[in-house]
């Protein structure tokens, strides 16, 4: 094998799927929180297969979230009071 393994970590994930509809869109969200996220959450967007890290204070940013998630713009208000919501409750501790 030429690939040197740097790190690997073994750990229970709290992963939570959301399936959402606004009044034009759907959008399929599974949201997942890990120690190495630094605080984190991971926001995977089913249907674009993209992902980014958020947690609450990022949901103001909306440049840094929205268009790698397949947020319409018309939506954005409405995702920025749902994560408010969601990413609300920090399960871990930042590491450094």
């Amino acid at each position: 094998m030429k690939l040197d393994i740097l790190s690997e970590q073994k750990e229970q994930q709290l992963l939570h799927y959301f399936c959402l509809i606004s009044s034009n869109y759907r959008y399929d969200l599974a949201i997942g929180y890990s120690r190495n996220f630094f605080g984190k959450a991971m926001v995977t967007s089913i249907q674009t297969g993209k992902m980014v890290l958020l947690c609450q204070e990022d949901t103001y940013e909306d440049h840094h979230w929205a268009e790698k998630l397949g947020i319409e713009k018309e939506d954005i208000p409405e995702f920025q009071e749902f994560f408010s919501l969601v990413l609300q409750q920090r399960p871990f501790q930042e590491q450094y």
